[in-house]
């Protein structure tokens, strides 16, 4: 077949599209919508789709038509060796989905919150920067899931190699692997820091007599069988998941925080619920939270941290009435899709009680923060659970003030976050009875 390609804006004779695009991302993505339908060339290479029903069929193809197998540099991949790393990161991240289970996360979980008040406990009364210390939070919890009381260590390692992707993955066009631009170079330098640090635990791990039952992440990679896990596919899975609870997780926190302060009927609804912690030593389960529950999708819907997602055409495919060749890139905006009228009644009020009905509040397929398919987050129970509890707990012992909510705007860069918000967290003087995290006992 003849390749055939959605129209889309010109751009300049030079940059193309990026002047505009980088001036205004969101707004130039909902403007090409608007003007060319939920089909368009962003430029030469790639295309950008906005319907759900075929957004949800490219990501259910991932692995076979498609490849998730993106890279932060220019010069792109080989596509059948990106499609077997696929293949051999599938059958680890198979194992690894064994990890992501109740024993492990209800362990984790009367662990966790012990880790959000210590990081609290830090910035005492001061007035702080609410993304940073909500990802150090995050990267706190997933370290602790794969890796027990090992994980600490690892925390600082994390954090500075999200801090080299950012500006990579932030940047509208790619530079070569091979380039020496100091972004590459602190980059190459913070992943082999990272790598090391996790094969050192992975290494210590092994050399000592495997536990009676998992006790995190790691413990069930070491005990896969039929075929066992090689070291290399042990350290991918937890590097992946250590970067990728990393910064969504953290991200969502930052706009809960927001919500919480800006909207003193949803913080109250959630206060009440939160007597589920009372007179307990182990955290309430997430049915007794259902509001907060609803609270965390709708904030992932309306501030979808990571909100563009991207897949490479592997074989030649339909998309849509459109013809793409191998190599084409395809990229779809989940924010734009989650605030789609068409797909959503009222999509840009924040209402948590859309999701307490018996139906879904969204056409088929509109809703999407972890993915779908395949390739869909490894670790979305764990997020959800992790997401719940926290705002539960925030709610119940810490008055939040956050200074002028209303102004925060969305950044969309590596993620969507919420930029600048500042905020302090004084523990409420009655949280002397009750339920005590263990990291205020």
């Amino acid at each position: 077949m003849t390749e055939h390609l959605p129209p889309g804006p010109r751009g300049h004779r030079l940059r193309g599209n990026l002047p505009r695009y980088e001036a205004d991302r969101l707004g130039f993505l909902r403007r090409c919508q608007e003007e060319y339908g939920d089909f368009c060339s962003f430029d030469g290479n790639t295309v950008v789709v906005s319907d759900p029903a075929t957004v949800h069929e490219i990501l259910g193809k991932t692995n076979a038509e498609y490849l998730a197998e993106g890279t932060l540099f220019a010069g792109g991949d080989d596509l059948d060796e990106a499609a077997e790393r696929a293949a051999v990161w599938m059958a680890a991240r198979r194992k690894g989905s064994r990890g992501f289970n109740r024993r492990v996360a209800t362990a984790h979980a009367e662990r966790m919150i012990g880790m959000l008040d210590e990081q609290l406990g830090r910035a005492g009364s001061q007035t702080v920067d609410v993304q940073p210390l909500m990802a150090r939070v995050s990267g706190c919890m997933v370290a602790d899931y794969c890796f027990s009381g090992e994980g600490s260590e690892l925390v600082e390692t994390i954090e500075a190699q999200v801090a080299a992707a950012i500006p990579i993955m932030s940047a509208a066009r790619v530079l070569p692997r091979w380039m020496p631009a100091a972004r590459n170079r602190r980059f190459a330098a913070a992943r082999r820091r990272t790598m090391a640090a996790i094969g050192g635990i992975v290494d210590r791990r092994r050399a000592r007599p495997a536990p009676e039952s998992p006790r995190d992440l790691l413990d069930v990679l070491l005990a896969a069988r039929d075929p066992e896990l090689t070291q290399h596919q042990i350290e991918e899975v937890l590097r992946v998941t250590l970067l990728a609870s990393y910064g969504v997780p953290g991200t969502t926190l930052a706009w809960i925080v927001r919500e919480l302060s800006f909207r003193p009927d949803i913080q109250a609804r959630v206060q009440d619920e939160a007597t589920a912690w009372d007179g307990r030593e182990t955290p309430p389960e997430l049915a007794e939270l259902p509001y907060t529950e609803a609270l965390v999708k709708e904030i992932l819907r309306a501030y979808t941290p990571t909100w563009l997602m991207g897949r490479t055409v592997r074989e030649e495919v339909r998309v849509g009435s459109w013809t793409l060749a191998p190599g084409r890139q395809i990229m779809f905006c989940p924010y734009l899709i989650h605030r789609d009228p068409r797909w959503w009644d009222e999509p840009e009020k924040i209402d948590p009680g859309r999701w307490l009905g018996e139906k879904a509040p969204h056409a088929r397929h509109a809703y999407f923060p972890f993915g779908a398919g395949p390739r869909t987050c490894l670790g979305t129970h764990l997020g959800m659970l992790q997401l719940t509890l926290v705002t539960s707990w925030l709610a119940r012992r810490y008055a939040i003030a956050v200074e002028t909510p209303g102004t925060v705007p969305a950044s969309p860069a590596a993620l969507l976050s919420p930029a600048g918000l500042r905020a302090s967290f004084a523990v409420r003087e009655h949280e002397d009875a009750g339920f005590v995290s263990a990291g205020g006992r």
